[in-house]
Formats: C-alpha cells, sequence, structure tokens
C-alpha cells in the first residue's frame, strides 16, 4: 500500500472515531461536569485522568503480554500501534474497523491473520473474566452483605492465575458459539499469567476516577470505593459487550448507576457516570494521541517482522 493511501486511510479512521466519541458524548449534561470544575477541584479530576491513563497503560500492556502468548513477541512500537488502532477502534459502531487494522498492521509485524484474530478473541475474555472478578466489589454494597465479600474477587482470579489455559478454553467456546475458527494455543502460559494480572490492575487503577469523582460529590470515601472500582468494572464490561454502542454509550451509565447509588443519592450518582464518561474520554484520547505520536502512525515503513515470532500453531 502506497503511503499516500495509508495517509487517507489513516484519516478516515481518525473522522470515525473522532465522530463515535461526538455520538458518546452527545447527551452528556454539561452543567454537571461545570459544577466540578473549580479551583478545588481541578487537581482532583487531574488525578482522576492521570490514574485512568495508568490503567490504560496496564491495559495495554495486558493485550501486548496476550500477544506474545498467542503469536510471539512483536516490536514494541508496532504493537503498542497495534493496541491503540483496535482500542480507538470502539468508539466506531460495529468495532470490527479496528480489529481489520489490527490484522493488516499484525501481518506486516510477522504474524498471521488467525494468530491476530486469535489474539482479539483471548484478550476479549482476559478482559470480561477479569472485569467480571473485579466486578464482584460491589457485592456487599448491593446485597447488604459482610465486608469479607469483597475476597470474593481473589478466588476466580487466583483460579485464572493457576490455570490459564481456562482462558484459552473459554475462548475456544466462544468461538464456537460464534462459529468461528478457535484461536490458536498459547504457547508462553508465563505471558498470559502476566496478561491477567496486568489486566486486573488495569481495572482497579481506571475504576479509580470513580472513586475521586463520588469523593467531590460527597460520598464516604470507605464504602465507595469498592462501589466505584467494581461498578466500573462491570459497567465496562457491558459497554465492551454493547458492540451496537460507540464505546458502551448508554450501556454503561445504566449499569454504573445502580452501584453508585449505594453510597450516593441517585442524582450524584448519575452525575458520577456522567463524568466518568467525560474523564475516560478524556484520559484515552490523550494517552492515545500521545501513544500514537511516539510510535509514528501513518509515518515511516513498517518494521522487518520479528524472527522471535513462533510459528501459528494449528488448532
Amino acid at each position: 500500500m502506497s503511503v499516500v493511501w495509508r495517509r487517507v486511510l489513516v484519516v478516515l479512521f481518525a473522522v470515525a472515531v473522532l465522530a463515535g466519541v461526538g455520538l458518546a458524548l452527545r447527551d452528556q449534561d454539561w452543567s454537571v461536569l461545570a459544577q466540578l470544575l473549580h479551583p478545588g477541584s481541578v487537581p482532583a479530576l487531574l488525578g482522576a485522568v492521570v490514574v485512568t491513563s495508568a490503567g490504560l497503560l496496564c491495559g495495554t500492556r495486558s493485550w501486548l503480554l496476550t500477544l506474545s502468548a498467542i503469536a510471539g513477541p512483536v516490536p514494541a512500537r508496532a504493537g503498542v500501534r497495534m493496541f491503540f488502532v483496535g482500542f480507538l477502534g470502539k468508539f466506531v459502531p460495529g468495532r470490527v474497523w479496528g480489529l481489520i487494522a489490527q490484522l493488516r498492521m499484525g501481518e506486516q509485524a510477522g504474524a498471521s491473520k488467525a494468530q491476530m484474530a486469535g489474539t482479539y478473541v483471548v484478550n476479549l475474555v482476559v478482559v470480561l473474566l477479569t472485569g467480571g472478578a473485579v466486578g464482584m466489589l460491589v457485592a456487599p454494597a448491593l446485597f447488604d452483605e459482610g465486608v469479607w465479600w469483597m475476597l470474593v474477587p481473589l478466588v476466580p482470579l487466583a483460579a485464572l492465575l493457576v490455570r490459564p489455559d481456562l482462558v484459552h478454553r473459554s475462548a475456544v467456546l466462544a468461538a464456537r458459539v460464534a462459529r468461528r475458527n478457535p484461536p490458536p494455543s498459547p504457547g508462553r502460559p508465563r505471558d498470559l499469567r502476566r496478561s491477567l494480572a496486568y489486566q486486573t490492575g488495569s481495572w482497579v487503577l481506571s475504576g479509580l476516577h470513580v472513586w475521586v469523582t463520588a469523593l467531590l460529590l460527597g460520598a464516604d470515601p470507605l464504602p465507595a470505593l469498592p462501589a466505584a472500582v467494581g461498578g466500573f468494572a462491570l459497567a465496562a464490561v457491558g459497554g465492551t459487550l454493547a458492540v451496537f454502542a460507540p464505546d458502551g454509550a448508554g450501556v454503561r451509565e445504566l449499569i454504573l448507576v445502580p452501584a453508585l447509588a449505594t453510597v450516593l443519592p441517585l442524582s450524584a450518582a448519575v452525575a458520577t457516570a456522567l463524568v466518568s464518561r467525560v474523564l475516560t474520554l478524556v484520559a484515552e484520547l490523550a494517552t492515545a494521541g500521545a501513544a500514537l505520536g511516539v510510535t509514528g502512525l501513518g509515518g515511516h515503513r513498517s518494521p522487518a517482522p520479528s524472527p522471535s515470532l513462533r510459528k501459528e500453531t494449528t488448532a
């Protein structure tokens, strides 16, 4: 593909992403954010954006480790580009365009289409399983149970770390349900374990911005922490499954509000969910833009395929 056409496709993809962002923000109540933007809250909100960016970088590392487990290591710059192009694809309805771009970019880095598609499926399972586990943190607040329920997420997470093959089995089952080819077997279980750990850390860090916002609106710090982190994880998982909505717009808020309503008045819970949407968008677009800028998206030719890529595993 010529440099001109590659740049045209980059521009078209960027326009589609911006259109998706506009749809996600279309129904936001900006007066809520305006109420929070005062000199005393700005440092806290900036900190929330920074910690959300850190969570996204943990998610980036998780994806790269999943790719390493399925296909073998790829050059770091190429891997980061692939992740963020696919990540930004969530703002485009249907969410297949980012995957299509990843398949093309993966081939240039030496990974086959089957390995890239397998990485997508396995990473999706990692995201959903860890997000569901962290989401269990809301159980004490929702069901008025003891604090010991907060230890429940450790059980599935420990099981996955001990038996990372459960992730692949879940991915194979999902592929069969979707009538797709099963993903290649991970050749590096250690990398898959590390991927699970990084993605779990990503959920915890990403959910802290909800906690910060809830505190600004008067929530009690201790009970608000699991409600915010767990609620955000469940909401993000629901938004991920809602492929018809750009970035899960509407779906995520619908799931997050009930969790926050256990520690905030309903009006404040709705406001926190709306502010969460804005803060995550700022963090995601800033982090993705910086990462793609540093790695040179659409610039020079892709590096030669890494000789360390293992051969495709036959299913």
